[in-house]
């Protein structure tokens, strides 16, 4: 037991003897060498927790930045409460001031990223602005509109005694001042088109719909008797009384009636095409002027109802024959004063002096006829603010705000209400 026992431990002896003699035999470093392993071990881990701290920095930076463009960002965005803001042609726009597209389209675009398109020949303005939407009023000629959709967006197109109500679309829009039509082309969506002639509420047109309006229809009404024999022939019509500025128009005295006829008169001729009047019923005003031309103006002047008298003052107005024009206008209000007739004979003057000539004290005085003899008429909202643009372009300043003040508690909302704003406040 105790030689084996010593056996191992010999053994075991010489094969520690062995494993020193390896391990000496081995390249072993130099202790120089060591030392700087250990130094640029410790350098290297000193190094990164020196930049842990910078990553985390920069992290921190690049986060904030973030923060900081996507504030800018959604600063720069319309807020619910801000009215949207328009540029024209990249340029800062205006409310209220006139945009004409010449020779070349002109675009209108808008915060809430809408965009109204002026063809060539067109003229129009953006007349106000607020939060959900804008009204543009279309004096002349096509507009391509693209309303972006939101359920709560309140646009207005205003075309002659139009409205085109839109929610969220795109669709093309012409006003023809000389037919005194509206033409509504839709590509996507639906609008509502609300006017004096169109029974509430409105008329709705939906894509690919396209319709034409006009509130210049003509009506047909029963045959008027001539004045009896011996009567005295009707002088020239009295211009309307000149406005100073502030004051308010007064209706014009009421001219009495011709004496009833002591017997029926003999219907007035009809030419061979079918006559005139049969033209004016169905809406073919050119041809109808052109009988009564055949047939002589001055027969029809004293013959013809007030109704026909203004719509055959419409078709020489249409055919660029405003002499002629007028001549039924006055005979209307001399014939018929008092009635919706002359009262429309009234605006029509005006607007013949308005877009005709650019007379605005003439234009201005004829819409203050209308509106002192019906200031709830269909035609009540155009002549008012035609008559303030009248005052704008006179520079009547003090006419100017009065006027506005009116339009605003009239029409809070009607086509010129943004120009009305601006010149209640003083501004032009």
């Amino acid at each position: 037991m105790d030689v084996r026992t010593k056996d191992v431990a010999a053994v075991g002896r010489r094969v520690a003897a062995h494993q020193d003699a390896a391990l000496e035999r081995l390249a072993r470093p130099r202790t120089a060498d060591r030392l700087q392993a250990i130094y640029r071990k410790e350098a290297a881990l000193a190094l990164r927790s020196s930049a842990a701290p910078s990553r985390r920095v920069g992290i921190a930076l690049a986060a904030a930045c973030a923060a900081a463009t996507a504030l800018a960002f959604v600063l720069a965005l319309p807020r619910p409460g801000d009215p949207l803001t328009y540029r024209v042609q990249g340029s800062p726009g205006a409310v209220g001031r006139w945009v004409a597209a010449d020779a070349s389209q002109v675009g209108l675009d808008f915060s809430d990223g809408s965009r109204v398109d002026l063809a060539p020949g067109t003229r129009a303005r953006v007349t106000e602005v607020g939060p959900l939407g804008a009204g543009v009023l279309l004096e002349r000629g096509s507009l391509h509109v693209r309303v972006e959709h939101r359920d709560d967006t309140r646009w207005v197109i205003a075309g002659g005694p139009f409205e085109v109500r839109v929610i969220g679309t795109e669709f093309d829009v012409t006003w023809d001042t000389e037919a005194e039509e509206l033409a509504v082309s839709m590509i996507a969506g639906r609008v509502r088109v609300l006017g004096p002639c169109i029974e509430p509420p409105g008329r709705a047109v939906a894509a690919p719909e396209s319709i034409r309006l006009t509130c210049a229809a003509p009506r047909a009404a029963a045959p008027q008797a001539p004045p009896p024999a011996g009567a005295p022939s009707e002088g020239p019509p009295a211009p309307p009384p000149a406005l100073l500025p502030g004051a308010s128009a007064a209706a014009p005295a009421p001219v009495p009636p011709a004496s009833p006829p002591a017997r029926a008169a003999a219907p007035l001729a009809e030419a061979p095409s079918g006559g005139w009047r049969a033209h004016l019923a169905a809406g073919k005003l050119g041809e109808a002027l052109a009988d009564v031309e055949l047939l002589g103006i001055d027969a029809v002047l004293g013959r013809a109802s007030g109704a026909e008298l203004v719509d055959l003052g419409s078709a020489a107005r249409l055919s660029r024959k405003p002499d002629v024009a007028a001549r039924f206008y006055e005979a209307a209000r001399r014939r018929f004063a008092g009635s919706d007739a002359a009262a429309a004979a009234a605006y029509h003057l005006g607007r013949m002096a308005f877009d005709g000539r650019g007379a605005w004290a003439e234009a201005e005085r004829w819409f203050a006829v209308y509106l002192a003899e019906r200031p709830r008429g269909a035609l009540a909202p155009e002549a008012l603010g035609r008559s303030l643009e009248c005052a704008r372009n006179l520079k009547l300043d003090a006419r100017a705000r009065e006027l506005a003040a009116r339009y605003l508690a009239a029409y809070p909302n009607g086509a010129h209400a943004g120009l009305a704003a601006t010149l209640a406040g003083g501004a032009d």
